[in-house]
């Protein structure tokens, strides 16, 4: 068998639909499929540096799939940019297109004093024929080139990065390289290069202090629905480390500058960021947004059900959480791996996530306790717990279900014997004794009425008052039985058959609820000429014990890690 075939890493970070192996019509799920492919091989403990370039890689088209960006172009195109000579571009610049008047009114950057534009030198104005950047480097001080360039009258979206760069390498201001770029999309608005190069800056976590003035500049300088595409990454850092009434102000001061109608990229945006806005923001405020998105529900992409659905179920569980955290220390560990899910990066999640499964393995009798049999209704946990599980899964497991040597119904048939024949399975078969005898009462009862019926006439009210007499002693006799049958089988569930169940979980996989129907449609199981019935009983307890669930799922991740 061949091992994994190694990526083609030169083609990062440039050409990341080739790197995955992308190309004409691909989806969301076309490039996931391929990005679990590779960190299953690249695990970011064992292969930090790769991971990240694959991460990144992934990231970059993931944005611009969502956005219905174009991806994957490269941030230096021949054919669109400039090469590395001075005043020469390789493509005649287009002028830039006519705006509206409130485009193009004068923005002001916070540069410091002696990194804003001057006037051009006469010197520089008399040059001719200026040499190539990579040659002046080799013979001029950067600091010159840098004065040179800042006062050339006419910069190209080249220039523009060219200062860029040398702002950043003199460490002159934070951000600098940010705002010299901001400055070019000034002069050549909607620039493809100039624009990649800052969203690029924005997704490499830049430097807290002074994000949100930067923010708010390119809101100033980039006044379309494309400024939500350009900075979510930033947004993200902001919203994880403010508070979110600071969040929520700069973010309101943003979008005051925007001026553009449509509403799609802000749809996507909100979208992403309601994932960790739902743990800090206001009720207010998350009404305020999930009403936004319910109202253009149609303007959505294909993915935002599925997105908008795991929104709603997070945001449903923070309304039962202090509920639920009630109910010991396991439950706030189960609580907090949820929460680092939706607010970390993914390899940190997963990690967070992965570590929780490895504590409920190890904390058996907690977790059974914990989650004891009935249980209030968290159907929410389990719906959670069961989404998160499966995206973890795809990122550490090729196969989410091994395969297995015996099918779900021959496996089923097996256990559902094993727990209707060995330990309290015995015992339980008394309860199914009453059973028949309760029923043979039942049926002279009937036999009585029938009989005091036809005798009615002779004594009415005595013969009628006979029959409510009957019929009351059945119906106390069947309450009671109910009453006595679901303690009983309670107590076996909780005394035996759920560790007989955690127990074929240690060796054998198959989905829980798919387990649990096999064995109602079983029902009963024979035993020589006995029919021995209840596990339609036992499936009934396995649906809603939450601490079963919990457990044979760590089981499965682990045994995927491994």
């Amino acid at each position: 068998m061949s091992g994994p075939i190694e990526p083609q890493w030169n083609l990062l970070p440039d050409d990341p639909e080739a790197f995955f192996g992308l190309s004409g019509e691909y989806d969301l799920r076309d490039l996931k499929r391929k990005y679990n492919s590779f960190i299953r091989q690249f695990k970011p403990e064992r292969f930090p540096e790769e991971f990240q370039k694959i991460r990144a890689a992934f990231e970059r088209l993931n944005d611009a799939l969502r956005y219905h960006e174009r991806p994957g172009t490269s941030v230096i195109q021949p054919d669109q940019q400039f090469d590395w000579k001075f005043n020469e571009p390789t493509k005649q610049n287009p002028q830039p297109e006519k705006r509206p008047p409130e485009l193009v009114e004068p923005r002001e950057f916070p540069f410091p004093d002696d990194a804003r534009p001057v006037e051009r030198s006469d010197s520089l104005s008399a040059q001719s024929d200026p040499q190539p950047l990579h040659e002046r480097i080799s013979v001029e001080s950067l600091p010159g080139i840098f004065e040179d360039l800042k006062q050339k009258e006419e910069k190209t979206p080249y220039d523009y990065y060219t200062l860029a760069v040398l702002a950043d390498i003199r460490q002159e201001e934070t951000h600098a390289f940010a705002y010299w770029l901001l400055e070019g999309l000034q002069a050549h608005p909607d620039e493809p290069a100039l624009f990649e190069l800052l969203r690029q800056y924005f997704a490499n976590q830049p430097d807290p202090d002074g994000l949100p003035e930067l923010l708010e500049a390119t809101s100033r300088a980039v006044r379309t629905d494309r400024y939500y595409y350009l900075t979510e990454r930033a947004w993200d850092e902001l919203l994880c480390h403010d508070a979110f009434s600071d969040f929520r102000e700069h973010l309101e001061t943003c979008e005051a500058n925007l001026l553009d109608h449509r509403i799609d990229h802000m749809l996507v945006f909100y979208l992403h960021i309601l994932k960790t806005a739902v743990w800090k923001a206001s009720d207010h405020w998350l009404r305020e947004k999930f009403g936004e998105i319910e109202a253009h529900y149609d303007r959505l992409p294909y993915w935002a059900e599925e997105e908008i659905d795991f929104l709603e179920q997070i945001n449903l569980y923070r309304s039962q959480r202090s509920e639920f955290l009630e109910g010991g220390p396991v439950r706030a560990m189960i609580d907090q791996a949820i929460f680092d899910y939706c607010t970390k990066r993914e390899s940190d999640a997963d990690r967070s996530f992965l570590e929780c499964q490895n504590q409920l393995v190890s904390l058996e009798e907690e977790v059974l306790r914990e989650f004891n049999v009935p249980e209030k209704d968290f159907g929410i946990v389990l719906y959670l717990w069961e989404r998160i599980s499966s995206e973890v899964l795809e990122r550490i497991a090729e196969e989410l279900y091994p395969e297995q040597t015996e099918s779900l119904e021959v496996q089923a048939k097996k256990l559902g014997h094993r727990l209707l024949t060995e330990g309290v399975g015995i015992r339980y078969q008394v309860l199914h004794s009453l059973a028949l005898i309760l029923g043979l009462g039942v049926l002279g009862s009937i036999g009585l009425i029938i009989y005091f019926l036809v005798h009615i006439l002779d004594s009415f009210w005595m013969n009628s008052l006979k029959i409510f007499g009957v019929v009351i002693a059945d119906f106390a006799a069947l309450l009671i039985y109910s009453l006595l049958q679901d303690r009983v089988i309670l107590g076996h569930y909780r005394s035996w058959w759920r560790f007989e169940l955690m127990r074929f979980y240690q060796t054998k996989w198959f989905p829980l609820h798919d387990l649990a129907d096999e064995l109602a449609q079983l029902k009963s199981i024979k035993v020589g000429d006995e029919e021995r019935e209840g596990l339609d009983k036992i499936a009934e307890a396995m649906r809603k014990d939450i601490g079963l669930f919990l457990y044979v799922n760590a089981q499965r991740l682990l045994t995927a890690c491994h």
